[in-house]
C-alpha cells in the first residue's frame, strides 16, 4: 500500500463529512442559494491566489527536477483559474474584485503559506495535497451523483473539477508525494501525514464557512 492509500483511509471520514454537508449536497442538486456560491467564490479566488504562491515556494524547494517543473506548473494553474473565475464568474455573478479573506480562508492560506516555507519539503508538499485530492474526489463524487433531468446551474464549477485535465494534476500530484514518503522513515511519514490531515480539516471547515457566509466578528 502507498503512503497516499492508507493516510485516504485515516482521513476517509473526514472526506465522507466533508461530501454530506449541505453546501455540497445543495451544489450537487443545484439548489445551493446564489449568495453562499457567490461567497465561496470569492474565498475560492483567494485561496486560489495564495495557494499558488505555497506551490510556487515548493517548487523551488525541491531537488528533483520533474518535481521542479510539476509544482510550478500546478502553481501557474491555480493563478491562471484564479484568473479566469476573475474574469467569468467575477463578472456575472457581480463580485468585487478585492476580496477580503474570512478567518477560515485566511487560516487555511497562512497554514499552507507557512508550511511551504518552513516545513520540510516533503510535509510541504503533503499540506498542499488535499486541495488537489479533495476537489478531485468532490467533483467526482458530485458529477457521478447528478441527475440529468435538469441543467444544474453550477454544473461549470462540477465539470471543471470532475474533469481529465483537473485529473492528470492530482494523479501528478499523489505520485510525487509517494516518491517524497518513500524515502522517509515511519516518523518522517507520519510527519507528513498530520499536515495531511491538517489541510484536510481545513478543507472541511472552508466549505462549511461558505455555507455559513463566515463573517469577522468585529
Amino acid at each position: 500500500m502507498t503512503w497516499t492509500e492508507s493516510v485516504w483511509q485515516r482521513i476517509d471520514p473526514l472526506y465522507k463529512k466533508i461530501i454530506h454537508l449541505p453546501f455540497n449536497q445543495e451544489l450537487l442538486k443545484g439548489s445551493l442559494p446564489r449568495e453562499k456560491f457567490k461567497f465561496y467564490l470569492a474565498q475560492d479566488a483567494y485561496y486560489l491566489g495564495e495557494f499558488g504562491k505555497a506551490l510556487s515556494t515548493i517548487s523551488g524547494r525541491l531537488s528533483d527536477l520533474d518535481h521542479v517543473l510539476a509544482f510550478s506548473n500546478f502553481a501557474s494553474g491555480a493563478i491562471v483559474v484564479e484568473r479566469a473565475l476573475h474574469e467569468g464568474y467575477f463578472q456575472t455573478l457581480g463580485l468585487p474584485h478585492e476580496v477580503k479573506p474570512s478567518p477560515t480562508c485566511l487560516l487555511y492560506t497562512n497554514f499552507l503559506l507557512n508550511q511551504a516555507a518552513y516545513a520540510n519539503v516533503e510535509k510541504a508538499v503533503a499540506a498542499v495535497l488535499p486541495c488537489f485530492w479533495i476537489y478531485k474526489e468532490v467533483g467526482d463524487y458530485i458529477y457521478a451523483a447528478q441527475t440529468q433531468s435538469e441543467m444544474n446551474p453550477y454544473q461549470n464549477w462540477i465539470d471543471t473539477y470532475a474533469g481529465e485535465d483537473f485529473a492528470r494534476s492530482v494523479h501528478k500530484a499523489i505520485q510525487i508525494t509517494d516518491q517524497l514518503a518513500e524515502k522517509l522513515s515511519p516518523e518522517g511519514q507520519e510527519d507528513m501525514f498530520e499536515a495531511f490531515e491538517m489541510a484536510s480539516k481545513l478543507e472541511w471547515m472552508f466549505w462549511e464557512s461558505a455555507y455559513r457566509l463566515e463573517k469577522w466578528g468585529v
